[in-house]
């Protein structure tokens, strides 16, 4: 462990979160590399022990402008109290923005984590203020540019340990997708995929499993239903809630499989965990093209392809175990690599040590 003091801030700390639930196992690896690791986060519901993590107030009614006030106290504490050596946001660009001003007059490095190929005027402005933007892989942030590294995706290898293929019906293959009923997901394309290979023959079955967490999500869910019913899939496709972190290891273990049709560019760690723990992984999104070439199997098909989809899925079905059990295991020796949770608090220390040193 170093003598390094990290500010690290996040949109919300809970770890039973469906969607940013990891944040906390993150915060834990961090916590092991630097000496002192500070969380400001929006929202706080179930917090990592040992760690001082300061909520803005969201969970308590705590209105925008009260949070950004909150913010700033925070920060000033901080930076007279604790002699930090970094600030780093997690997937919040205005957060970095907010803290920007004060952070320059304190000669305080800054740092933007993000992973996901939406771009925006909110995020460029950070990106220009920041020192150095982290993201996981090539092509996951929606610029390149002299600031960006890749450090890989922060995957945590004890949730998500290699595990054997499930027992399951002769003949019928279990897909899972996870992830809000975004349209980003392009779950529409999932679901005309699966048709088209049952059409084909394959017995396919698909749980989309995924929260709703908004208007927009709530009405793409009301839509994805309706093609559901359309298709006359709904013996094959499950429309379910999101499930809790802690549940996700075993959900994507009992599956023979994860499906990704999320738009091109987005670092999607369910990706990732599947990998781990060693299951096909198909998608079209060229951002693991790299981790998905040279194996047994095809597992990438062309963008917006629903034909294509459904023939990658057929082959997927027809192919021997052999085959699928040989590119799990490849798949999920690329993932502890290059993309496992020591290997990214590692990188993230790396950058705040040599920034830190140039500030001195």
């Amino acid at each position: 462990m170093s003598d390094r003091r990290l500010i690290f801030v996040t949109q919300l700390m809970d770890r039973d979160d469906p969607v940013l639930g990891a944040t906390a196992g993150m915060v834990e690896a961090l916590s092991q590399r630097f000496e002192r690791v500070f969380v400001i986060a929006n929202e706080v519901r179930r917090a990592p022990e040992g760690i001082e993590v300061i909520s803005l107030g969201k969970e308590h009614g705590r209105g925008r402008v009260a949070r950004a006030l909150a913010y700033q106290r925070a920060l000033a504490r901080l930076l007279r109290h604790n002699r930090p050596d970094a600030l780093l946001a997690h997937m919040c660009p205005v957060y970095l923005t907010a803290a920007a001003p004060r952070a320059k007059l304190a000669r305080l490095p800054t740092i933007l984590w993000f992973a996901h190929p939406r771009d925006s005027r909110t995020l460029r402005t950070a990106e220009r203020l920041c020192d150095v933007v982290l993201t996981s892989m090539p092509g996951s942030y929606p610029r390149p540019g002299p600031k960006v590294r890749v450090i890989g995706q922060a995957v945590d290898l004890d949730r998500f340990p290699m595990a054997p293929p499930p027992q399951g019906a002769q003949g019928v293959m279990r897909l899972v997708a996870l992830g809000r009923t975004s349209d980003s997901k392009r779950y529409d394309l999932a679901i005309g995929g699966v048709a088209a290979a049952r059409a084909g023959g394959s017995d396919i079955r698909l749980r989309i499993v995924g929260p709703s967490t908004n208007a927009r999500e709530r009405e793409e869910r009301s839509r994805l239903a309706g093609q559901i019913d359309a298709l006359g899939l709904g013996e094959a496709v499950r429309l379910e809630d999101g499930v809790p972190a802690a549940q996700v290891p075993d959900l994507l273990a009992s599956s023979d499989g994860l499906l990704s049709t999320t738009v091109d560019g987005s670092g999607d760690k369910a990706v990732f965990e599947a990998m781990a723990i060693g299951r096909p992984v198909i998608t079209s999104n060229p951002v693991f093209a790299d981790l998905l070439a040279g194996l047994p199997l095809v597992l990438r098909f062309p963008t917006g392809g629903v034909r294509a989809l459904g023939a990658c899925l057929a082959q997927l079905a027809r192919a021997d175990a052999t085959a699928v059990t040989g590119t799990g295991t490849l798949l999920s020796a690329r993932v502890a690599q290059g993309h496992s949770r020591a290997h990214w608090a590692d990188e993230v220390h790396d950058v705040v040590d040599r920034l830190a040193g140039a500030r001195r």
